[in-house]
């Protein structure tokens, strides 16, 4: 009997071994991997607004990227055009964000590439689409100073918040900042044909 008890131990104990060895590398084979890595990229969003902004939604994605303003009254211009305008405060600097009714009547209020700053212009003039932005001060009787370094930071800043959801951005402004540019994918020339050789008459 104590030789049957023997040996029925050494069966168990050799059993739970191959248990032993069968859960640790039963799973052997390592997790699938993506066979396509590029596709867990994230993709760019496309956060530009279409038709007709207003002035409203423009403060809204600058106090949303934590630039320091507060509205300060809501007008109109004087013959229709703008017909909205929000006059804001940026930290200490003056911002008014104009709405006008088109792209063309932006053009035909005289917001037009290649236009030099004059009386009663601001320090930063910026506009895209239907909305012009005036950063800094304006006195109709004065060509605006030279920013200063703050100020240029923060037309630097303000205009790098936009830029995605209404650029691009033209500019009149006494010390022209760098806009952003989106990359435009280069068009391959088309290459040409190879012509056929002209097969020669034979000659008999």
């Amino acid at each position: 009997m104590r030789a049957l008890r023997t040996g029925l131990a050494r069966c168990a104990l050799v059993t739970v071994a191959v248990i032993g060895l069968a859960a640790c590398g039963g799973n052997s084979t390592p997790p699938p991997s993506s066979a396509n890595p590029a596709a867990s990229s994230k993709t760019t969003q496309d956060l530009h607004i279409t038709g007709n902004v207003d002035p409203n939604r423009i403060f809204q994605i600058l106090a949303a990227a934590g630039l320091p303003v507060h509205q300060e009254s809501l007008g109109a211009g004087p013959s229709g055009e703008p017909v909205s305008v929000l006059f804001i405060r940026a930290g200490f600097q003056p911002l008014a964000i104009q709405q006008f009714s088109s792209p063309k009547a932006v053009r035909e209020a005289g917001y037009k590439p290649g236009t030099k700053v004059g009386k009663g212009d601001s320090t930063y003039t910026f506009w895209a689409g239907n909305i012009v932005v005036n950063l800094g001060p304006q006195d109709d009787k004065v060509v605006p100073a030279t920013p200063t370094v703050e100020l240029q930071a923060q037309a630097v800043r303000m205009v790098a918040v936009l830029d995605p959801f209404i650029g691009p951005f033209e500019q009149r402004s006494v010390v022209p900042i760098t806009l952003p540019t989106m990359p435009v994918p280069a068009t391959p020339e088309p290459t040409a044909t190879p012509r056929s050789p002209t097969p020669s008459p034979s000659k008999r």
